[in-house]
């Protein structure tokens, strides 16, 4: 008798184990009933060197279901966020401001060090390696009014990280 009763309380473990969970994991956009899903990875921010206020940062970001273009972002640690490109021309980094880049359905984008990435600039003071800050993303999406939004939560990391 123990063990029939004992068999019986284990069922609903065995439920929730196998059930797949109800939110979506928090490095997905929530999707639009008709439009692309973006999803991210390794959002980051350079800690700012020697007290400066301006430092990069990157992401990989994911779109499934639709073609989108990043357009811009915004952060609660700067008061602008622009996004940016580097190359080099006779030996000498270049970086300037672009208006954006596509991505593809099925596509990731890749914003980090030594090309396309994020500038944040007019940071608050005392932003340090170890602390997280929130980056909202703009997409720009053919038939939508307003833009898609990407929240993400970005790790700041020291120099050489």
């Amino acid at each position: 008798m123990k063990h029939f009763i004992l068999g019986f309380a284990a069922i609903p473990l065995f439920l929730a184990a196998c059930s797949q969970a109800s939110e979506p994991s928090e490095t997905e956009a929530t999707p639009a009933a008709d439009g692309p899903v973006l999803s991210y990875t390794d959002a980051f921010i350079m800690a700012p060197i020697g007290g400066r206020d301006v430092t990069m940062g990157g992401i990989e970001i994911t779109a499934n279901g639709g073609d989108v273009r990043l357009t811009g972002a915004t952060s609660e640690v700067a008061s602008s966020v622009e996004t940016h490109t580097m190359s080099m021309d006779e030996g000498t980094m270049k970086m300037r401001p672009v208006d954006g880049w596509d991505i593809g359905d099925g596509e990731t984008l890749d914003l980090d060090r030594g090309g396309d990435h994020l500038m944040f600039f007019g940071l608050e003071p005392g932003l340090a390696a170890g602390d997280v800050a929130n980056v909202t993303l703009y997409f720009d999406v053919d038939g939508r009014d307003e833009p898609l939004t990407l929240e993400a939560e970005a790790e700041v990391r020291a120099v050489g990280e």
